[in-house]
């Protein structure tokens, strides 16, 4: 796992990408292999395999909510 973020808590949690930008707590458990962003805005979870589609996935964002969110 590769977390950035000062309160995120993992248990039985592999291959993973987690990125907290806030003070939040996170608990994540079981995730295998995810990418998961959380902002104070939004929060992103994305089984790794998918990450080509997160530019479409922000594409639809921008398109149905504006840029408020990216």
């Amino acid at each position: 796992n590769a977390v950035a973020g000062n309160n995120v808590l993992l248990f039985d949690c592999t291959k993973n990408v987690i990125h907290s930008s806030g003070e939040k707590l996170i608990l994540l458990q079981g995730l295998d292999d995810f990418i998961v962003v959380e902002t104070p805005d939004a929060l992103l979870v994305c089984k790794k395999d998918k990450e080509q589609h997160i530019k479409e996935y922000l594409a639809e964002i921008k398109r149905n909510k504006g840029d408020k969110f990216l």
